[in-house]
């Protein structure tokens, strides 16, 4: 901030002191002078906002308008600097205010990034919990019961307030409702084609994309499906080395669409493989080990599923495998082809 500050006030000091020090009065060379101001007075602006911004401008407006009345008597010269003056202060709020409204949408950006990572925890963590319930039912049912009978209702009334308990960490999870409109699964690969091949092309890599010719129709809620795939090329992209190439690609199975992102970077190790899909479960410093756990639950809440598998030369695989219906609205049957 100081060095900011310090690039702001030299050239104001200094091209107020040339302003100010020039014997003559031509006036070409105090339009010059005027129109300098403006470099540390939009910096101002950008960098520190619309009130500082204004601060400058009103410091710029003493330091060049009494000078320009004081030294210059053509008529009109007071609608000159008046002019000049309004300028000075318009653009300042100007630039102030839309550097302001970047600085707070940027920070409500980050918030809802922050809510949204606490939501996949909190629907993440209650799928293990369920997990872990369903699996302490079976052996309670199996050993038949506990033989105190008091115990055994406290045991019971636990049993459902931690039912209960995982109920109200499912609230917190992003909805999944949709309306079960037909759409191109294809789409989501060109969508992240487009996002990502700026950033892949900048690290130096290849990303291709291979879609289904025949196109991919299915009526499961695409946002979601879009968010799972982006996070997966994400993750390619920056385990990948320069030089490398990235492909995506979809084709068909039975009764399901696959959506793929393979790699050929650091790939996974034998020992993390296993707890890929394990919830806060990262190898990245900056990962929140949520993208894959939840992203598994979401697709096998629709049926489907999200696999793993170790690429032929290296690398990582990983697949979507997407219901061409949700459950519930019955499978077409539709033939594809795959690529």
């Amino acid at each position: 901030m100081f060095l900011k500050t310090l690039f702001i006030v030299i050239p104001i000091g200094a091209i107020a002191a040339v302003h100010l020090l020039h014997p003559g009065s031509h006036t070409g060379f105090h339009i010059v002078n005027q129109q300098l101001f403006f470099i540390p007075l939009v910096l101002a602006s950008f960098w520190f906002g619309a009130r500082a911004g204004l601060a400058t401008a009103v410091a710029v407006s003493f330091l060049y308008g009494p000078s320009m009345l004081f030294r210059h008597h053509e008529e009109g010269r007071f609608l000159v600097v008046f002019t000049q003056v309004s300028l000075y202060l318009s653009i300042a709020y100007l630039m102030g205010w839309l550097s302001d409204r970047q600085r707070r949408q940027q920070q409500q950006l980050l918030k809802n990034e922050r809510i949204n990572a606490l939501g996949k925890a909190a629907s993440t963590v209650g799928v293990e919990i369920r997990d872990i319930v369903r699996e302490v039912e079976s052996i309670y049912n199996r050993s038949g019961g506990l033989k105190n009978e008091e115990a055994d209702d406290g045991f019971q009334n636990e049993m459902n307030r931690l039912k209960r308990m995982v109920d109200e960490l499912g609230l917190f999870a992003t909805s999944s409702e949709h309306v079960s409109l037909s759409s191109d699964l294809n789409d989501i690969l060109w969508h992240s084609l487009g996002k990502y091949r700026p950033e892949a092309l900048d690290k130096g890599l290849k990303i291709t994309i291979q879609p289904n010719e025949t196109g991919c129709r299915s009526t499961v809620p695409v946002e979601s499906i879009s968010r799972i795939f982006d996070a997966l090329v994400d993750n390619a992209i920056d385990f990948s080395q320069p030089g490398q190439a990235i492909v995506l690609r979809s084709f068909g199975g039975e009764g399901q669409w696959i959506l793929e992102v393979a790699d050929l970077g650091t790939g996974v190790a034998k020992e993390n493989a296993e707890k890929l899909f394990t919830a806060f479960f990262t190898t990245r410093p900056d990962g929140y080990g949520l993208s894959l756990s939840s992203g598994r639950k979401l697709l096998r809440d629709l049926g489907g599923d999200l696999v793993y598998a170790p690429g032929d030369n290296g690398g990582a695989i990983f697949r979507m495998l997407i219901p061409r219906q949700p459950p519930g609205e019955g499978n077409k049957g539709i033939a594809s082809q795959s690529v």
